[in-house]
């Protein structure tokens, strides 16, 4: 969520799509007829995220959840009872990761992700007990996207959000640091209206207890001063304008005076229109020297620039959502956009462009990135907005190997999991996206699914197409609200 409110809730999973997921695992057809009952993809092109380079007719196989091996086609008999799965003419790559996400507590969005090839997600506001969370989701056996799972929202008084972290001194900042270690997060979310003294003392017992700090760049904090500080994740590219700015020293003091998005926007703006390229230059080897990941968000940025479009907002993937998430997901009422004129979607408009320009910037500077999308944001779907938010990632400049290691690669070296995610190897989690077409040819086509393996587990067209269609007819089902 970027300054003054795109994100929005906290996490607590319920008892969903249990039939969904009883019923994609039943038309896939592969419940294993043995402990030894194996997957075998043959003849499919596998594509490197580290190179670009596609190994042509290669068969990989899945066993449980691993993939045990990768061959040569011409070379390899399958086991008698082997499941085979024909990718001629097809494109393998690793499981996709959107590494900013809210709302996976809606009953529709788990397995929306599935469906959209979304093997994983970094959720962004995360509950108050993560070991809890974990064990009642496990006892649930439900069919979900792997989570790298952020604490509470930390914030500061009075907070954005409700069910926040409120932190006034280093003192509780130190405490909610502890407390969220022990509870099992796997990173703590900081947010914009934190002290300097609580955030300076959370950063420094993050480090020692050894904990990743990620989120936003609060309004008091240069994000010079952030990433020396060791924050891990830059989300929305906050406080880079103001960084890259030749009048940061007279704009920047006033961030902390806004009181609403448009105003900080309207700062930020002003920043973005002194843009020093010599600056940025500076900043970007600050990130790479000190290992922060800029996650742009472009989906939200777009988004809040076309709400007064009615083109736009006449989104046919609405239909599968019902109840309070569709009413966030379709900006029903939302008091941010209720004053608002056509000058001020204009200004969200021009910001979106300079964030796109920010993105080319760090991408041809070297600097790695993370796709993320914000979704539980107006117009910002679970699963389908991560294949938008890669094409907007290659219309802002990346290559489309760059977008596609944002999801994947990246991902994976971000949350030091790459022994687990982010590329085909063996030894690795059995998360696989079965394309029709090459996206390294056109990045789009990461929607073009035939299959998805999540933890070896398979899921063919139709499985994932019985998987739309249920959370379509959920929703159509659900009351309206009154």
């Amino acid at each position: 969520m970027k300054s003054w409110g795109r994100s929005m809730r906290d996490l607590t999973v319920l008892p969903v799509l249990v039939c969904i997921a009883a019923f994609a695992t039943a038309a896939a057809g592969t419940s294993p007829t043995s402990a030894d009952a194996r997957i075998y993809i043959t003849h499919v092109k596998v594509v490197d995220t580290e190179t670009g380079h596609e190994a042509q007719d290669r068969t990989v196989v899945i066993s449980g959840d691993k993939i045990v091996e990768i061959r040569d086609s011409k070379n390899t008999t399958a086991h008698v009872d082997a499941r085979i799965v024909d990718g001629s003419g097809k494109y393998l790559i690793p499981g996709l990761w959107d590494m900013h996400v809210h709302g996976t507590d809606d009953e529709s969005t788990l397995g929306l992700y599935v469906a959209n090839g979304v093997t994983g997600v970094r959720e962004m506001f995360g509950p108050p007990d993560a070991n809890r969370f974990r064990s009642k989701l496990a006892a649930k056996h439900i069919v979900a996207p792997h989570i790298y799972l952020g604490s509470p929202i930390v914030d500061g008084n009075p907070p954005v959000w409700p069910k926040s972290i409120v932190v006034e001194t280093p003192e509780q900042g130190r405490n909610a640091v502890d407390a969220q270690k022990q509870s099992g997060a796997d990173f703590i979310k900081v947010y914009s209206r934190l002290s300097r003294e609580a955030y300076f003392a959370i950063l420094a017992e993050a480090k020692r207890q050894n904990i990743p700090v990620e989120g936003h760049v609060p309004i008091r904090i240069t994000t010079w001063e952030a990433t020396a500080a060791g924050q891990k994740s830059i989300e929305h590219l906050m406080g880079i304008g103001f960084a890259c700015s030749s009048r940061e020293k007279d704009l920047w003091p006033n961030a902390a005076t806004t009181k609403t998005m448009l105003a900080s926007d309207t700062l930020e703006v002003e920043a973005w229109r002194t843009y020093s390229h010599e600056k940025c230059k500076r900043l970007f080897l600050e990130f790479k020297k000190n290992g922060s990941w800029p996650v742009p968000t472009l989906s939200v940025y777009r988004t809040f620039g076309l709400l007064d479009d009615s083109q736009f907002r006449n989104d046919r993937r609405l239909s599968y959502f019902s109840g309070e998430f569709r009413d966030w997901l379709a900006a029903k009422d939302d008091p941010r956009l209720a004053s608002w004129t056509p000058a001020d979607f204009q200004l969200e408009r021009e910001l979106f462009r300079y964030e796109e320009k920010a993105v080319g910037e760090l991408f041809r500077g070297g600097v790695p990135m993370l796709a993320g999308t914000d979704t539980g944001n107006p117009f910002c779907f679970p699963g389908f907005s991560l294949h938008d938010e890669l094409a907007l990632l290659v219309e802002a400049g990346m290559s489309p190997l760059g977008a596609l290691q944002a999801a994947t690669r990246n991902a994976a070296l971000f949350m030091d999991a790459s022994d687990r995610y982010g590329s085909i190897a063996v030894g690795k989690m059995a998360d696989l996206v079965l394309l029709d077409a090459d996206p390294l040819q056109d990045i789009r086509n990461t929607s073009k699914i035939s299959e998805v393996f999540v933890r070896g587990q398979e899921f063919d067209r139709t499985a994932l197409d019985q998987i739309l269609k249920t959370a379509a007819e959920l929703a159509a089902k659900a009351p309206a609200k009154n």
